[in-house]
């Protein structure tokens, strides 16, 4: 839809500069500085016209620079296709080193629209030339910093934003890229950011990262970031760092990260829910008992199984009972009654998310562990890792459809195809057929009795699979998926790539029966994979104090204990979009619709083990 609106824009954009050729045809510098105004005011779909226009009615050296420069106002106006298509006429003069330059920087931007990291970093491999524009340089810095954030390389993201931050003069232009060097640097760890200091601090970098880990460290407690700020101001006096985000730091309240004294938690403790809810129940418990001012919190627990119309009577008797925070409800059908209100009477927390349309009333937060919002991620991660094709592999019912309508909906949203569907029988143990359907084998094998029957003779026949598939995106548990990926092996697609959503992990590792999964992809939480990452978080303290139902079902046990963590960070996620709160079902932020959303850490099956794909990033 955005490219096509795109595309109108820059059709009327076309007739509108038409219609004006005998005002404006003849090439002029004004012209040209015309032109560049547009770019870097964003207006990139008219300044890729008017750069065209006044290159068609130029020549030589200085036509090659105009259509360069179209060429990345294309790519800006996401525009991909005309971009490509003009890049290709240009006959460059590779002699000449503002051209060469140009170019490389041209195709750059070409490959970040392809998401093609590597092509991004081979293009720009070398500095670009001393004297060339601020803006040029700026813009090959940008670049490069987001080739390593698709490669998930916080440290090098933040270390280009910080290079492009020294050519950038526009304020507005100066901070947004700041904001970039905060979000790289904020999905590493608190203990990474200690451990890779660069060994030549206090410089640029090294101000930033404890900056970053000073605000982590002492994110709910704000007179000891403020102590913390004056002494990082010391020592790095120089730093660039605008004064909006050290303000932003330095002016948090108390009262705005204090635990309520009050909680009320909403759970269906009976009936079918009743597992899942003991096991949050459970988590949330543990995470209070480690507090040490826990005497002054209050927790009362309401059993909210039955009719859905119950809950509002529930919730009124909580509010009436003096709660000032309320935690729940689990049930969708529960949190969909409370939206119905235009407001509530005080801040919750539920335990799962409306639908994307719905807009909640002011005081409702969602936090939950949706299979849905996991296949959006792996949409979103399929994406930066450069794929556009992709085959689906879901079980038949309710559960496999909504994996599968999420998948598909965020694939396209992004750009994405979805180039095949099918669905499997949970149930068994053979997936041969739906595999073969997926990959098209049985084409192969139709085309090769056609051939057979027209030259009247028996030939040697060997199965394909359909070549148009980037990658292939599975959902079930871990019975199925160390079935579905030998089975895909067998049918030619061992080279392809398979990720899956966490579903397809137990938690616990078992070396010997995983080990038919190896090279499956997938994303899961810190507290599942605390054997894997060096996050241990709260999971050390109460390692053998966790109870069946949170052995059992442990990401739902690590939700309870975030679910009662992140309550003092609310105020903060909700005031600095660009904030997060390390949690141990993820690195949390908070949208617009008040939803928090989960950072995952990715990793893959080797030798039955998860290991992680991004090191750089924990």
């Amino acid at each position: 839809m955005k490219y096509y609106l795109n595309l109108f824009l820059l059709i009327i954009t076309a007739f509108v500069l038409a219609s004006c050729a005998g005002d404006q045809r003849a090439y002029s510098p004004e012209s040209v500085n015309a032109a560049d105004e547009l770019y870097q005011t964003k207006h990139y779909a008219e300044a890729a016209l008017a750069f065209k226009q006044q290159a068609n009615n130029t020549a030589g050296a200085e036509k090659n620079i105009l259509l360069l420069r179209s060429v990345i106002s294309y790519v800006k106006a996401n525009l991909l296709t005309p971009a490509i298509r003009l890049f290709h006429s240009i006959k460059i003069n590779d002699n000449d080193k503002k051209q060469s330059s140009l170019a490389r920087l041209a195709r750059a931007h070409i490959a970040i629209g392809e998401r093609d990291a590597e092509e991004v970093l081979r293009q720009l491999r070398e500095p670009f030339p001393i004297d060339s524009p601020s803006l040029f340089r700026a813009e090959y810095h940008e670049l490069r910093g987001a080739a390593y954030s698709m490669q998930g390389d916080r440290l090098a993201t933040a270390e280009e934003y910080i290079l492009q931050g020294s050519y950038l003069s526009n304020e507005e232009d100066v901070l947004q890229s700041q904001k970039l060097i905060w979000e790289s640097l904020s999905l590493l760890s608190e203990r990474s950011l200690q451990q890779m200091q660069p060994a030549q601090a206090p410089d640029i970098l090294s101000g930033w990262m404890e900056l970053v880990r000073i605000s982590k460290q002492y994110q709910l407690n704000p007179a000891l970031l403020r102590l913390a700020i004056i002494k990082w101001q010391r020592l790095y006096s120089d730093h660039p760092v605008r004064l909006s985000l050290i303000n932003g730091l330095r002016n948090r309240k108390q009262e705005d990260v204090m635990l309520p004294q009050n909680i009320a938690l909403l759970l269906p403790l009976s009936g079918r829910f009743a597992n899942a809810a003991k096991a949050i129940q459970d988590g949330l418990l543990a995470s209070y008992y480690s507090k040490e001012n826990k005497d002054k919190i209050s927790i009362r627990i309401y059993d909210t199984a039955g009719n859905v119309e119950k809950i509002e009577s529930i919730y009124e008797q909580a509010v009436k009972n003096g709660a000032q925070f309320i935690i729940g409800p689990l049930k969708k059908s529960s949190i969909n009654k409370l939206a119905e209100r235009q407001e509530l009477s005080i801040p919750t927390l539920a335990l799962n998310y409306l639908e994307p349309d719905i807009t909640p009333p002011q005081d409702l937060y969602q936090f939950g562990l949706s299979p849905e919002e996991e296949a959006r991620q792996v949409a979103e991660r399929t994406w930066l890792d450069g794929h556009v094709n992709a085959a689906v592999l879901t079980p038949a019912g309710p559960w496999g459809d909504r994996v599968h309508n999420a998948f598909k909906k965020r694939w396209e949203e992004i750009g994405g195809r979805v180039v095949e569907q099918q669905s499997y029988n949970a149930s068994k143990n053979d997936f041969s057929l739906p595999i073969r359907k997926l990959l098209n084998i049985d084409d192969s094998k139709r085309r090769y009795r056609q051939f057979s029957n027209l030259l009247g003779t028996k030939l040697k026949y060997t199965s394909y699979r359909r070549q148009d598939i980037d990658f292939i995106f599975i959902a079930g548990y871990p019975r199925q998926a160390r079935q579905i990926r030998p089975q895909l092996k067998f049918f030619h697609a061992s080279q392809v790539p398979v990720y899956a959503t966490s579903h397809i992990f137990t938690g616990n590792l078992n070396p010997e029966r995983d080990r038919d999964m190896d090279g499956i992809r997938f994303g899961d939480m810190p507290w599942v994979l605390s054997e894997t990452t060096s996050h241990r978080g709260l999971r050390n303290k109460v390692e053998n104090l966790i109870s069946k139902e949170g052995n059992k079902h442990q990401r739902l046990y690590a939700m309870g204990v975030d679910s009662f963590n992140i309550i003092p960070a609310l105020n903060t996620l909700k005031a600095y979009p660009y904030e997060r709160y390390q949690g141990e079902t993820g690195s949390l932020s908070l949208d617009e619709k008040q939803r928090i959303k989960r950072q995952l850490s990715w990793v893959y099956f080797r030798s039955g083990r998860p290991i992680l794909l991004d090191q750089a990033s924990q």
